[in-house]
């Protein structure tokens, strides 16, 4: 059944109503490696995903001086900058923090993936020689909780008191009492304490960070993941162990473990009622109107009800035959009718390293890089549990009925966040979803004014300042140019005769100093009427095609966020393929800076959530800091690489 109203009543229908039509039983799609790629994917690659590299291990609950400071003085902006944030924190000197506000480093451990796998690969513990998921991961892929089984086998001061399989826990996942002897005093006790116990406790979870690379915005402690990381309800063994995570195992409170067992029973209920099938009853997409894309008022509801998923093994490198992930959920749907496709995020610019399918078109709307689908997935009555200022007030009809009250304090520390509950960084095609949830959600939302970015679209004509200072001294006009069209036999259109075939760089064969010459020998192709000065590969295009250059797989702006980290770097791309060291004024004055200090929810902050500038980064010659003017993202990247031929 596919419903489009209007948003409000359907949200109002989705809160207060039931489950509609019975499901349609939906087959999977397997696909095989020498096959073409599925029409579902933007982009033809098929990951091989490595478990290499570093893990950051952090213990215990974080003591967070700066969520302190922002939640007991919520009005006291001493900068005058007109709202508070922790650079008022650093400015707020008294008898206790004579030097202002800051929080202070903690131990962290970096541990070695190779490490790991050795450990585990001799079944340390007796849960399973490898992964104590062998079900779920295939052989060299772990869990966070497998992680947790590598440190309690290699540190003496943390132990296993009891461990019960996802047989016994009735919940599909293994559940554990631990002791940490936090103090290191060499006994397990109570004096171990930390606001929450730590001896033969139950109440141990983790917090996650993906991997993040050189950017540092969303370590703000209320409206970024913090220096604790996100909070969570999902099953330790089926989180994904990624390199580059950060992983925080403490103690919550025992309110926490309630509120996180209550979410698994009722997706297991919901499996149980289903007979074994993973049926989510709701899948909402909010659809933006195509003609106006960042005007929410105009969105509608696409409700899609009793969604049963399937596996279709688009991860067999991570996970084995018939595992469901959320990915599941959207291919699924296309059984439904709903025109889904997902692109590919490779490592990135920043250097976080993603390797993972990402939703990137649905009903024929696609993202556009700093705009496009989000999604969250869940209970709807644990969607308000994190939050800045979350009340915990489980009890209420709208957030589950529970027989829970949660001391004050306990919220505060467990709950009072920005990000939790659907790890909203969890890429979907590695979020293991073996249990329903009950709804899952898609919406159209922007980037652009929360992160302060100039929005290049690839389409409409910008004027832009090359000079060094920004003066003004040396404006261009910047457009994307046609391709000659192949079927003019008369157009000077290079084919794959051509000595530079797939050489993108024009200039590195014709130039003022290298044979052969061209035009003549002396008259360059340069864009004049434009203001340009200077040969640009793309320019010489609009005459000479594109010279093999690959079709475009329907992105339109910032090019330089895949195409300029790792094996993603394009070649043969002039100063386009190479790295520049931006240092602190570069880094703040560019007017297309994406992370500008003065923007709260994009402050830069160093991993304790400290208000930190940015020093030195590396970073390509097209960035939101700087432009190429041989080879401007994304002017050139959409004459030669257009989506379509």
């Amino acid at each position: 059944m596919m419903n489009k109203l209007p948003l409000a009543v359907l949200l109002a229908a989705f809160f207060l109503g039931g489950c509609g039509s019975d499901s349609e039983t939906a087959s999977p799609s397997l696909p095989d490696p020498e096959q073409p790629k599925p029409d579902f994917l933007t982009v033809d690659v098929k990951p091989d995903a490595k478990f290499e590299g570093e893990v950051t291990v952090y213990l215990g609950r974080y003591d967070d001086q700066l969520k302190d400071w922002l939640q007991a003085n919520p009005e006291l902006d001493l900068n005058g900058d007109g709202h508070v944030d922790e650079r008022d924190a650093h400015l707020h000197k008294t008898p206790e923090h004579p030097n202002g506000v800051f929080n202070e480093p903690e131990p962290y451990y970096t541990i070695n993936a190779a490490d790991i796998a050795k450990v585990l690969s001799t079944n340390p513990d007796g849960l399973g020689a490898g992964s104590a998921r062998a079900d779920i991961f295939v052989e060299g892929h772990y869990s966070v909780f497998d992680l947790l089984r590598y440190l309690v086998h290699t540190r003496k001061d943390l132990r296993f008191d009891s461990v019960a399989s996802p047989q016994e826990t009735g919940r599909d996942t293994h559940e554990f009492t631990i002791s940490w002897d936090r103090n290191k005093d060499g006994i397990f006790d109570e004096r171990d304490a930390n606001v929450y116990s730590n001896f033969q406790t139950p109440d141990w979870h983790a917090r996650i960070k993906s991997n993040g690379g050189v950017e540092k915005k969303l370590n703000g402690t209320l409206d970024g993941k913090g220096p604790q990381g996100e909070g969570h309800y999902e099953r330790l063994d089926q989180v994904m162990l990624q390199p580059g995570m950060a992983v925080r195992l403490q103690a919550f409170s025992p309110e926490m473990t309630q509120r996180r067992l209550w979410v698994q029973n009722r997706e297991m209920a919901r499996l149980a009622q289903n007979g074994g099938k993973v049926i989510v009853p709701r899948l909402m997409i909010n659809k933006p109107d195509p003609a106006n894309l960042d005007d929410r008022s105009k969105d509608t509801l696409m409700m899609i009800e009793n969604v049963e998923v399937t596996a279709h093994n688009m991860r067999p490198d991570i996970f084995q035959p018939g595992v469901i992930t959320k990915m599941d959920v959207f291919l699924s749907a296309r059984q439904r009718g709903v025109d889904v496709k997902f692109n590919y995020w490779p490592t990135l610019s920043t250097g976080a390293k993603v390797d993972h399918f990402a939703l990137f078109s649905v009903d024929g709307i696609d993202s556009q890089v700093g705009k496009g689908w989000t999604t969250v997935y869940g209970e709807q009555a644990v969607m308000n549990d994190f939050k800045p200022n979350a009340k915990c007030e489980f009890s209420r009809p709208e957030s589950g009925g529970m027989d829970l009250q949660v001391d004050a304090e306990h919220c505060r520390l467990d709950w009072n966040s920005n990000f939790g509950g659907n790890v909203i960084h969890v890429m979907s095609d590695v979020w293991v979803m073996n249990q329903p949830v009950e709804f899952v959600m898609t919406g159209y939302l922007s980037h652009y004014p929360l992160w302060g970015m100039e929005e290049f679209n690839g389409q409409e004509p910008k004027e832009r300042d090359f000079s060094e200072s920004r003066d003004g001294s040396d404006i261009a006009y910047l457009q994307v140019f046609d391709l000659p069209s192949v079927a003019d036999k008369d157009a000077p259109v290079l084919t794959e005769s051509h000595f530079g075939w797939k050489i993108a760089d024009c200039t590195e064969c014709h130039n003022e100093s290298k044979d052969p010459l061209g035009h003549g020998g002396h008259s360059w192709p340069i864009n004049n009427n434009d203001g340009f000065s200077i040969m640009q590969p793309y320019y010489c295009s609009t005459c000479h095609g594109s010279n093999g250059a690959p079709l475009g797989h329907n992105e339109t702006a910032r090019c330089f966020w895949c195409h300029t980290g790792g094996s993603n770097t394009p070649k043969h791309h002039g100063d386009a393929s190479t790295k520049k060291l931006y240092r602190k004024d570069a880094l703040l004055s560019n007017d297309k800076i994406y992370n500008h200090p003065d923007l709260l929810n994009v402050l830069p902050r160093d991993k304790w959530g400290n208000y930190e500038v940015y020093d030195n980064i590396w970073h390509s010659k097209n960035s939101d800091w700087n432009m190429s003017d041989v080879f401007p993202d994304p002017y050139s990247c959409m004459t030669c690489h257009p989506d379509k031929s």
